[in-house]
């Protein structure tokens, strides 16, 4: 995770005017309007501000702030998540701290209990140290798990200590923030530092109880044939048995987190499934980067969807040494839920597999190994899950672990080969693969669907109590 240092609460100075300063820029893109550097982004560059598809009753539009002022919410009796969704107005990409380039991420700087305790402060929040010099942030009521540039939902409770203390009513509040405002509060940021950045501010509440449906949009982004010889579309999708098969897997995945799954699907045009279809580049994501300007085409179809699209493939080869291929990639965690048309509203799945092996799809069981279909509705599933608000139940280097408390962890100096370099990063970071991570309790989550790797012979899709629990949380999920 990245997050900056320790900060203190400060107002921001204005900017100069254009004309006569350095530090802002005229934006035609923004209708002339005097922006920071960095804010004003190409024309081609997608960045639209949407609305929330949920019914009025479950949303606070709040308006356009400022980085730093203090926003009041209200949180009904019954509630069982709150969302705070922060879309940028003006904004800046990326920032540089101590010579590192990272994304403009925007993170609520604090938010505070209707008690006038606070629930979450980003200056703080870094999670208790684990033994392996990482994180674990499964005590703190609230936790962000960063890379949440231009749109950023906040979800609560996405851990184990917030789904036992549950969401109070009453008025809360919160410090409209990203990582620019932050700069200009710290030492060690190089450059894009600034207090103008401007959100447009949502809330969402999800009362209790509000049903476990889960919609699900496929995109079919790709330009495959079925096994017939036909062009895979919306029309013949539903009907064709390696996509049949596809979505019974995903549907069972989900049924043992207590979800049912509908399945619908979008064309899209021509020259989108040109531009994406084939070979989409991962290796960079932001607002401005090909996946995240796919997301916006779910604005095509507004609903409260869980939008999954479709590849031939993504062009990233996996930098763990493991020898493996990124397949899926969501936007951010959690996804901004029923805000379609966003830089970051949805997933995307390769299936490069999809219509390999049928025959050896076995009845009433898992194989992604021999049956093409089971691997694409894994990951589709894990996806769909990052989206929901989980994250990895153990990193690649078995230091970071998910939030919560009932998932099995797999700790680097008690798990990993031999000779490895337990607490580093980088290059010569160790890699703790499923099978390493298949002996619970001590070594264990390698079968869970929130696993960062995906293993043949080892991924088994479970999911846990409290990873249920948060999914069906999400503002998602309706009756």
């Amino acid at each position: 995770m990245t997050r900056l240092a320790t900060l203190l609460l400060a107002a921001g100075a204005s900017l100069a005017a254009c004309s006569s300063s350095p530090n802002c820029e005229t934006c035609a893109s923004l209708g002339n309007a005097c922006v920071p550097p960095g804010a004003c982004t190409p024309s081609s560059c997608e960045r639209s501000i949407v609305t929330s598809a949920l019914p009025a009753a479950q949303v606070q539009s709040l308006g356009v702030h400022k980085v730093g002022t203090e926003i009041a919410f209200t949180v009904p009796t019954g509630a069982g998540s709150v969302t705070i969704l922060q879309q940028a107005k003006i904004a800046g990409l990326t920032v540089v701290y101590k010579n590192q380039v990272i994304d403009n991420s925007a993170v609520p700087l604090t938010v505070t209990f209707p008690d006038g305790r606070i629930a979450y402060d980003d200056n703080v929040d870094a999670g208790n140290p684990s033994p392996d010099g990482g994180e674990d942030s499964s005590g703190s009521y609230a936790h962000y798990g960063g890379v949440t540039p231009n749109t950023a939902a906040f979800t609560i409770p996405n851990t184990a200590a917030s789904l036992d203390g549950g969401v109070p009513a009453g008025t809360w509040k919160f410090v409209v923030n990203d990582y620019a405002y932050e700069c200009t509060l710290v030492s060690g940021c190089n450059d894009g530092g600034t207090a103008a950045s401007e959100y447009d501010i949502s809330v969402i509440t999800r009362t209790l109880p509000a049903g476990s449906v889960l919609d699900v949009a496929f995109y079919i982004v790709a330009d495959v044939n079925t096994r017939s010889g036909a062009p895979l579309r919306a029309a013949n999708a539903p009907n064709d048995p390696n996509v049949k098969r596809m979505v019974q897997t995903v549907q069972s995945i989900m049924a043992d987190a207590g979800i049912a799954m509908n399945a619908q699907f979008y064309d899209v045009s021509d020259a989108a499934r040109t531009r994406f279809g084939t070979n989409l580049n991962v290796t960079s994501t932001g607002p401005c980067e090909e996946m995240n300007q796919m997301f916006t085409l779910s604005s095509a179809n507004r609903g409260n969807l869980m939008n999954l699209f479709l590849v031939q493939g993504l062009r990233e080869t996996d930098s763990s040494g493991s020898g493996g291929m990124v397949v899926g990639v969501d936007g951010t965690i959690p996804g901004p839920a029923s805000f379609n048309g966003t830089v970051q509203s949805g997933a995307v799945v390769s299936i490069a597999d999809l219509f390999s092996g049928l025959a050896s799809c076995p009845t009433g069981a898992y194989d992604i190994g021999a049956c093409g279909p089971d691997e694409v509705a894994f990951i589709s599933a894990h996806e769909t899950g990052h989206f929901l608000g989980l994250f990895h139940t153990t990193e690649r280097e078995g230091a970071d672990f998910d939030p919560l408390t009932d998932t099995p962890k797999c700790p680097c100096t008690s798990c990993a080969a031999p000779g490895s370099r337990c607490g580093t990063y980088g290059t010569n970071a160790p890699t703790l693969l499923a099978d390493r991570c298949a002996s619970a309790p001590t070594c264990g989550g390698g079968d869970n669907l929130m696993f960062w790797f995906l293993e043949p012979g080892v991924s088994a899709g479970t999911l846990t109590s409290q990873q249920s629990q948060v999914m069906r949380l999400n503002p998602l999920m309706h009756q």
